[in-house]
């Protein structure tokens, strides 16, 4: 897979959230991932006692995160040699400051899909206290 189509995939992954409308969201992101995507974060741990698998979960947790990642700015993107990885470090505005993640994808080379998504930042300001 070439660099520059892994890295279109996951900017039109940011850019579905930039859609703002539920449905059209849900709808964009059912279009980037991979039937059994997985998708790992300590939010998503939280709140599902693991990480979310499946394209239905997938579509379904990204969407009720949506509100958050509507105004997400991408610091930096790096894409692996054989393209089938992507690191990203993203921030974005939310009710108790400013998130900074670092996302890794996983673009399946045959389906040119997300297959998988790791989610990696400090999440202490986003659980309910004592979480």
């Amino acid at each position: 897979m070439a660099t520059s189509q892994a890295l279109s995939i996951v900017e039109s992954y940011y850019n579905a959230f930039r859609l703002g409308d539920a449905t059209a969201v849900a709808a964009a992101l059912g279009e980037l991932f991979h039937l059994e995507i997985v998708i790992e974060s300590p939010v998503v741990q939280h709140r599902h006692g693991g990480p979310l698998r499946g394209h239905q979960a997938a579509v379904a947790g990204a969407v009720s995160v949506a509100p958050f990642l509507k105004n997400v700015t991408i610091e930096a993107s790096y894409v692996s040699a054989d393209g089938q990885g992507v690191a990203t470090l993203i921030h974005f505005p939310s009710p108790v400051g400013e998130v900074f993640q670092s996302e890794h994808f996983e673009i399946d080379p045959h389906t040119s899909k997300i297959k998988r998504l790791r989610s990696y930042y400090d999440p202490r300001k986003l659980l309910p206290p004592g979480a």
